[in-house]
């Protein structure tokens, strides 16, 4: 496979890995940061860094209104969604939180399907990948009991999940027709000049004491998280059919179970070995899925990897 088909699978694979381990990093900077403090500070830091990163190596816009016309959507997106979901990480664990924004795949596979003048439609096979992922969250789930202090923040982050998939769908069928670096930094700037004065607004202040280990993660998280987590998602919106890309939060849970055993001392029960091989098991059989219809179709396998044009 060439190096220009592979790289929309090695920025998949950065997704579902770095995404996966900013649960437990979310959680755990939650305990010393406010949310929406934390959620726009380090997109502030990170949009600004990529963005001077790119000035100083000539990608300069020439008109910066259409630039932020264009990702306003995605920007204003990213604040709700992001600030849900640190909420949310206040009263849920990050394995059990993962798993609820688990619920995005199949938000986007239905949105998708249903979207007006939508063309793509999931074969059975593709379908049954996505049961079978849901299957396996479903054990992931029996793994662990929610209290009632939880339940509110529960009902964020599902919520968070499906305004991201409404965003997601939307956003790949209705591309910037910018660079994904450039679109990546601007709505991150966009999202911290949203969340940062509402955050002010409602009460949020920095502490004047806080460990090293708070730093360790809300740099972690601006590393991983934000600078190559949601670079690379922004890229694979372009490269992916929405439904591999939700596949990502299958993969997710798996990983923020397992370093929030390692990272956070949260238990883990044998049937995560089992819900691990189902989730897994549903990102293969719906690559495959996709690869045997662009066959059936008589179109090159990289026919997979271009979005349809976005619907009018």
């Amino acid at each position: 496979m060439s190096s220009r088909r592979q790289l929309p699978w090695i920025a998949f694979a950065s997704v579902c890995i770095f995404w996966g381990t900013t649960s437990p990093a979310i959680r755990f900077a939650v305990r010393y940061f406010q949310p929406l403090l934390l959620s726009g500070t380090r997109f502030a830091i990170a949009g600004g860094l990529l963005l001077a990163a790119l000035i100083a190596f000539g990608n300069r816009p020439e008109q910066w209104s259409v630039v932020l016309f264009r990702c306003l959507p995605g920007g204003l997106a990213l604040a709700l969604a992001n600030s849900l979901t640190c909420v949310g990480f206040k009263t849920v664990e990050s394995g059990q939180g993962a798993l609820l924004l688990a619920t995005t795949a199949l938000w986007i596979s239905i949105i998708d399907g249903f979207w007006p003048g939508s063309a793509r439609r999931a074969s059975p096979l593709a379908w049954l990948g996505l049961a079978i992922g849901l299957g396996g969250v479903a054990l992931l789930i029996n793994t662990r009991h929610a209290s009632p202090t939880s339940m509110l923040g529960g009902a964020v982050l599902l919520f968070s999940s499906l305004f991201w998939a409404s965003s997601s769908v939307w956003q790949w069928r209705h591309p910037s027709h910018l660079s994904p670096l450039l679109e990546a930094a601007v709505q991150m700037l966009i999202a911290a000049c949203v969340t940062i004065p509402i955050a002010y607004l409602i009460g949020e202040r920095w502490s004047s004491q806080l460990p090293a280990a708070a730093w360790g993660a809300f740099w972690f998280l601006v590393v991983t998280g934000s600078l190559i987590g949601f670079v690379s998602f922004v890229y694979i919106l372009r490269q992916l059919p929405p439904k591999i890309v939700g596949l990502y939060t299958y993969v997710n849970p798996v990983v923020a179970t397992w370093a929030g055993w390692w990272w956070l001392n949260e238990s883990i029960h044998p049937l995560l070995w089992p819900a691990s091989a189902l989730v897994l098991g549903s990102v293969a059989l719906v690559r495959f899925a996709e690869s045997r219809q662009a066959g059936r179709r008589g179109v090159a396998d990289d026919a997979t990897l271009t979005p349809l044009e976005p619907s009018a």
